[in-house]
């Protein structure tokens, strides 16, 4: 029999404990979104425990999962970590609280820690987890989601190949009541390093009118979108590559991301994307689309990454969002503090290590 690995939840938020929508089974059953849901999905985990301060997100807890009476709950963590001895982790906290929880949870004898982006929101607190994770040998994985999505995956894998040739320019498009810097902005600039595969090495940037005190993270865990700003910035990675992030808070949301090589580009409107490549057809210059059809997956999104960290955990490999590329999206988003700091001017990473 396989094992079952043992999972615990920090922080009952949407994210981490929605139930998805009913279904009517078989093909129209809605994966799940959410951390608690995918680990009752997986029939290689087990839901054990979970925790929150808050004593009405426990109720709601008890309200949306009813027929899980055996997942034991609990207001202090570290008592969680002792009594319970998950295999897996997740934290599902503020975007400003998550190196504590991750630093316990891989010093306590889990085996994997599953973290919300951003990683963290100073350069300390990511050193921290990740150094904290490589001394236990506890895998670190980091949700920006779209890694797991299977058109980004395949169109990723087409680009890394060489397919369409070095990479030349990158561009994000991200616009949203919700289009936060820190909150959902980390999601797109993480695409940027997804697909460049390359380190950043500078950023030039402007925040939001207003945000002239945001020179270290200010926001209040994600929840305000008035106290994350969206921002725009011109960011350079080795080799030359160049990438633009531009976000506003519209009433209009969509992510929309350009990928432009030698031999052709990649467009994307939210996870619908397609290729475009050209020809010469006696002289004359044709462009060329065809829509992205990614190949067959069982598990996307928090369930892929799930069931990633499952296969790691017996096997071994890598992961496709670890910890230190989490690190790069940070130190943009921290390069982009810094340039407004320095009136909008060029900051090379990386940043120092004991300032942000």
């Amino acid at each position: 029999m396989e094992k079952q690995y043992r999972a615990a939840v920090v922080g009952l938020t949407g994210i981490g404990a929605r139930r998805p929508p009913a279904g009517s089974g078989g093909l129209r059953r809605p994966m799940g979104r959410s951390h608690v849901s995918c680990y009752v999905e997986h029939p290689r985990t087990e839901m054990a425990a979970v925790c929150d301060l808050r004593e009405e997100a426990l109720d709601e807890f008890r309200e949306t999962w009813p027929d899980l009476p055996e997942v034991a709950i609990h207001t202090d963590f570290g008592e969680l970590l002792a009594k319970e001895r998950p295999d897996i982790v997740s934290v599902v906290t503020g975007d400003h609280v998550h190196a504590d929880l991750t630093v316990a949870a891989a010093e306590s004898g889990a085996r994997a820690v599953f973290c919300e982006k951003p990683i963290a929101t100073t350069l300390e607190d990511a050193d921290r987890m990740i150094a904290a994770c490589e001394r236990n040998g506890v895998l670190l994985s980091v949700d920006h989601t779209r890694r797991w999505a299977p058109a980004f995956w395949e169109a990723q894998r087409m680009v890394a190949s060489g397919a369409l040739g070095a990479v030349r320019t990158l561009s994000v498009e991200h616009y949203g009541p919700r289009a936060m810097m820190f909150r959902n902005g980390t999601h797109l600039i993480d695409l940027l390093c997804f697909f460049s595969g390359a380190e950043p090495r500078w950023v030039t940037a402007k925040l939001e009118p207003g945000f002239d005190h945001f020179d270290r993270y200010r926001g209040d865990g994600g929840k305000d979108p008035a106290q994350d700003p969206y921002a725009s910035a011109l960011i350079g990675f080795q080799d030359d590559i160049r990438a633009t992030y531009n976000a506003y808070k519209t009433e209009f949301n969509a992510g929309i991301l350009t990928v432009t090589c030698d031999r052709g580009r990649l467009e994307f409107h939210n996870e619908y994307g397609r290729l475009l490549t050209s020809s010469s057809d006696g002289g004359r210059r044709e462009v060329r689309s065809a829509a992205l059809h990614p190949g067959d997956y069982r598990y996307a999104h928090q369930l892929g990454a799930i069931d990633e960290l499952v296969g790691a955990l017996d096997d071994g490999g890598p992961l496709v969002s670890p910890g230190t590329d989490a690190r790069w999206t940070l130190e943009i988003l921290l390069g982009v503090l810094a340039s407004q700091r320095n009136g909008h001017n060029r900051v090379d990473l990386p940043l120092p290590r004991t300032g942000a």
